[in-house]
């Protein structure tokens, strides 16, 4: 689905915007891909944070693993608004920044200085 208007259409679901939408499925992607594993999106969101922390025990920090979801969700929902009610959007680069910046944020209870320090933290994951 296209971003646009139609994220506030009669067929949005919690399931399609938190977990099957396109740009939200890139950043489920990239926080993947930053882990090295494989994994396949469930159907509900439910089942989402059963494997999330399943796989997240793994981890050597595993509770900032848990907080992957939330920030996704967040950066998705905050997005979603203001292209709903505000008529205003940003370029997947800057929502997938964003994201990055909220997890860095929730984790480390710091703004960061400059990319340098989310680089060497998602190192870390």
């Amino acid at each position: 689905m296209k971003w646009g208007r139609q994220l506030c259409s009669r067929i949005e679901t919690v399931n399609h915007l938190f977990q099957h939408c396109k740009v939200t499925g890139k950043l489920w992607q990239w926080f993947i891909n930053l882990r090295g594993i494989r994994w396949a999106m469930p159907r509900h969101t439910s089942e989402v944070l059963a494997c999330w922390n399943r796989d997240g025990n793994q981890s050597e920090h595993k509770e900032r693993w848990k907080i992957v979801p939330a920030s996704i969700w967040w950066t998705i929902w905050k997005e979603r608004n203001q292209r709903c009610f505000e008529n205003r959007s940003i370029p997947f680069q800057s929502i997938k920044m964003n994201c990055l910046a909220t997890f860095y944020f929730w984790c480390i209870h710091s703004i960061p200085k400059d990319i340098g320090e989310i680089t060497l933290f998602l190192d870390s994951l």
